[in-house]
């Protein structure tokens, strides 16, 4: 159910238009939380998986970086002004990682345009997902996702035809990594890959009206629409493509397949959430597992008044340890795939297992060294790994307007 008004009033300090109490009157204060986001602190995340860049990274960096500056340099932003999301930006951030590592072992001819996706995926990403940009916007994020929709459906029409110059640069250049990755790969593959990226595209469009609302789904809803709004299924299958091998479909039915991957994406997305929290928070965006966790607490119309309040550190910890569930499990499912004999002795199975543990641990590592969260935590993005094993803070510093505002309310699933 909906958050009440009258338990939006019994939430400490939050006025019931969903704005922090001024300062001069002490309320943001008492509230505490713009105090607690810039202290957060990430505690190590569980990964039992190690880590592996791919052989090539050196000569696919150069290519990412030429085709990143190629495409969107000056990139017209939402309402024609300079893009948040410069090429400066991107190559700093080096998005391409995110490919050399979960892929490090892929075939060197099919890795350029899954690097270029990965390049894409976050230009759109921060386009749908940045409040300044369409991420609260409906009307203007259906015209981006419509259009390109039509390159994963094959109704693409060459050049885009959009009045937009930013639809029209997201749509074509997805339509030429497209083009190049579906080169030789076969139709059931494709079709999946397909179907993916569309899944993907409506689940970021789903998320768009509880930014615009302010209103936070409940945490059921949430996770089941940040498994395909964080974009891995279409990797799940690039994972096969790239080293040149397809699962058949009774691999990719089997009840341990299936709950493998739902767990592998759930620690790829919450790793996601818990270092890109701050950036997200700075931007106004609150779809995030840290802020669902800690305002679900803060709006609870049962909380105890007495009770400690929650805090936002405590949500992080939370998140932390759902992590650690997915990276136990994980294994656990490994292990019993690895003693299932009709499973394992599948063409490409042990390939696939070990993939989807170079996504686990490629996503940790990208997320600590890259500059996009403030972390960067190595000073030689490709040779210095990380240090997963420490805390590690978010110095990040954008967008402090946006700080000023909370979440309407947070939806209340029937369990709670």
């Amino acid at each position: 159910m909906d958050l009440t008004a009258d338990n939006q009033k019994s939430a400490s300090a939050v006025k019931a238009d969903g704005q922090f109490p001024s300062a001069e009157n002490g309320g943001a204060e008492e509230l505490g939380v713009l105090g607690e986001v810039h202290n957060i602190v990430i505690p190590p995340i569980p990964c039992s998986f190690p880590w592996r860049n791919h052989p090539d990274y050196k000569a696919l960096t150069e290519m990412s970086d030429a085709w990143v500056l190629a495409n969107f340099t000056n990139l017209p932003g939402a309402d024609g002004r300079p893009s948040s999301f410069a090429a400066e930006h991107m190559i700093k951030s080096a998005f391409h990682m995110q490919a050399t590592l979960p892929f490090a072992d892929g075939i060197s001819e099919r890795m350029p345009p899954i690097i270029k996706m990965m390049d894409w995926y976050f230009m759109i990403d921060n386009i749908l997902d940045d409040p300044s940009e369409m991420g609260a916007d409906p009307e203007r994020a259906d015209k981006v996702v419509d259009s390109v929709l039509t390159v994963f459906r094959d109704t693409y029409v060459h050049p885009c035809p959009s009045p937009s110059p930013l639809v029209r640069i997201l749509t074509d250049t997805a339509a030429e990594w497209w083009a190049e990755m579906c080169v030789g790969m076969p139709p059931k593959q494709k079709a999946r890959l397909s179907k993916a990226f569309c899944d993907y595209l409506e689940a970021n469009r789903m998320q768009v009206p509880y930014r615009n609302s302010r209103q936070l789904p409940d945490l059921e809803t949430y996770l089941q629409v940040r498994e395909d709004s964080i974009g891995w299924w279409p990797c799940a299958v690039l994972i096969e493509h790239c080293q040149g091998f397809e699962l058949d479909d009774e691999a990719l039915s089997h009840p341990l397949m299936v709950e493998l991957q739902k767990n592998t994406v759930q620690h790829i997305f919450m790793t996601n959430d818990i270092t890109s929290f701050k950036k997200e928070y700075m931007q106004g965006d609150f779809c995030n597992i840290v802020s669902i966790l800690y305002f679900r607490k803060l709006y609870d119309p049962k909380r105890d008044p007495q009770s400690p309040a929650p805090t936002l550190q405590g949500a992080v910890l939370e998140a932390i340890e759902m992590i650690r569930e997915r990276d136990e499990n994980a294994v656990k499912l490994m292990e019993q795939i690895r003693n299932c004999p009709k499973l394992i002795s599948k063409p490409g199975v042990e390939q696939y297992l070990e993939g989807l543990g170079l996504w686990i641990s490629g996503t940790i590592y990208w997320h600590l060294a890259s500059g996009r969260y403030g972390i960067c935590a190595t000073t030689n993005l490709h040779e210095t790994p990380p240090d997963m094993l420490v805390a590690h803070q978010l110095n990040i510093d954008v967008n402090k307007e946006a700080a000023s505002t909370l979440p309407s309310g947070v939806m209340m699933s029937t369990a709670c």
